[in-house]
């Protein structure tokens, strides 16, 4: 019992004090679960691993900003197709690019470089593609490929994020409209060297060899181990024998010539190595040794139209070519070149609105004396009249017209590199087109013969 001290008198009191040592320890509980993150976990060894080791890369990242390289690898010229637009947006930004005619240069073309924040990005691509290579016969005539694609990638402070888009062909594709698509390649790099990076230990210069005779016996040796007392840093010279090579089996052309009557004729082979000259009979074929590679084989015979044909060979392979002779026509109905432009004796014309003429005689005249001038060229030049289609179709009328007909001779067997075809329309007429027979004479095609 404790006395308790009331006003004016004192008077028992049943309440003990509570030990000045109990209430401190209580007190300092009652801090510790107050105070913030009191039941926070101690971090576990991983975690305490894992913050020293980005504390040590932080320390070799050098001090740089984050960049974005845009790279695009597009169609080659041989693929068939051309860039006609293209619209690249990085974060909404329009990039400025380089030109169409750089873009569908083969190779790989920088669109920009850029320093930007560390962070997340996102690059939208798109670009229109058109049928390069025009054909009569394509069922992608006069189509535009519209291409869009998007990509989003993080950037972080010391590497470059290099983003490459690339347009690809869809071999199955169910529709021609989704012939074409357009893919993102992402990949990152440092933009310097790390600042602790090892100086590269540069290799010490080969030791050559002495001379080996010939015919004497090589001895091949073996380098001692360490321990069996060379010394360190001694030069330790051996001599490997040759590897055995397979060798690669030669390609093999057979020429076939056929005629009434059996006639030897000459072949001319132009592509990979020395051009040969040689003697076809007629009678059976000839075997022709070849390398793998492309070739051009011209075949003149006397008294027959020349003809031509292109074939490739690969490691190994055989091939065959036919040549059925044709007779020569005489002087009368024979192929002209005048002025600089080769004359059929039956020109070629078109029905009105058609691209392909309406007699195909006459274009083995052209083929003959393209291959009897082997460094000359063709160009093909498609006309129409003033009257046969509305004027903003007659450029695309007289640009099929004039490449139907050069498509005719490269399947006659004529280079592709040696025809070009170019369509003029209505400007530059032959005859006046008030009277049916003048526009019939404007439907039309001209062979021009370039020479070097």
């Amino acid at each position: 019992m404790y006395p308790c001290i009331v006003p004016g008198r004192l008077v028992p009191c049943c309440v003990r004090l509570v030990d000045s040592s109990f209430l401190r320890f209580g007190s300092l509980i009652l801090a510790g679960l107050l105070a913030p993150g009191a039941f926070a976990a101690e971090p576990t060894r991983e975690e305490r691993v894992r913050a020293e080791l980005e504390r040590q890369l932080r320390d070799m990242v050098p001090e740089s900003p984050s960049e974005v390289q845009v790279l695009f690898a597009g169609f080659k010229p041989e693929d068939g197709y051309r860039l006609v637009e293209t619209d690249f947006l990085l974060d909404g930004e329009p990039l400025a690019v380089p030109s169409l005619d750089e873009l569908n240069a083969p190779g790989v073309h920088r669109l920009a470089n850029l320093k930007v924040e560390p962070g997340e990005h996102t690059l939208v691509s798109r670009v229109t593609y058109t049928n390069g290579s025009w054909s009569l016969f394509s069922e992608t005539n006069g189509f535009l490929w519209k291409i869009t694609a998007s990509v989003g990638f993080q950037t972080q402070r010391g590497l470059r994020v290099v983003v490459k888009a690339s347009p690809s062909v869809v071999p199955n594709a169910p529709d021609p409209r989704l012939k074409l698509k357009l893919t993102h390649a992402v990949t990152a790099e440092m933009i310097q060297p790390l600042k602790d990076e090892p100086a590269v230990a540069t290799a010490p210069p080969p030791v050559k060899p002495p001379p080996v005779d010939a015919g004497a016996p090589v001895k091949v040796t073996q380098a001692p181990p360490v321990d069996a007392g060379v010394k360190p840093g001694a030069a330790v010279v051996s001599v490997t024998p040759p590897v055995e090579r397979t060798p690669v089996a030669p390609s093999r052309l057979r020429l076939q010539v056929t005629s009434k009557k059996p006639i030897n004729a000459t072949a001319f082979v132009r592509g990979t190595g020395e051009p040969l000259k040689l003697t076809v009979p007629g009678k059976k074929p000839q075997d022709v040794p070849l390398s793998a590679g492309a070739y051009t084989v011209d075949l003149i015979a006397e008294g027959f139209l020349a003809q031509t044909r292109q074939v490739e060979l690969t490691a190994g392979s055989d091939a065959s070519l036919a040549f059925a002779l044709v007779p020569a026509p005489k002087a009368a109905k024979a192929a002209k070149v005048q002025e600089g432009r080769i004359e059929l004796p039956e020109p070629l014309s078109f029905d009105e609105k058609k691209p392909v003429p309406t007699k195909l005689s006459g274009l083995d005249l052209a083929v003959d004396l393209l291959v009897r001038d082997p460094k000359a060229r063709l160009r093909v030049e498609g006309h129409t009249d003033a009257r046969e289609v509305p004027e903003p179709a007659r450029q695309s009328l007289s640009d099929a017209r004039a490449r139907a007909v050069a498509d005719m001779l490269i399947r006659a067997g004529v280079a592709p590199s040696r025809v070009e075809a170019v369509g003029l329309a209505d400007r530059s007429p032959k005859a006046p087109n008030l009277i049916p027979r003048g526009r019939e004479l404007n439907r039309r095609v001209e062979l021009v013969l370039l020479r070097p």
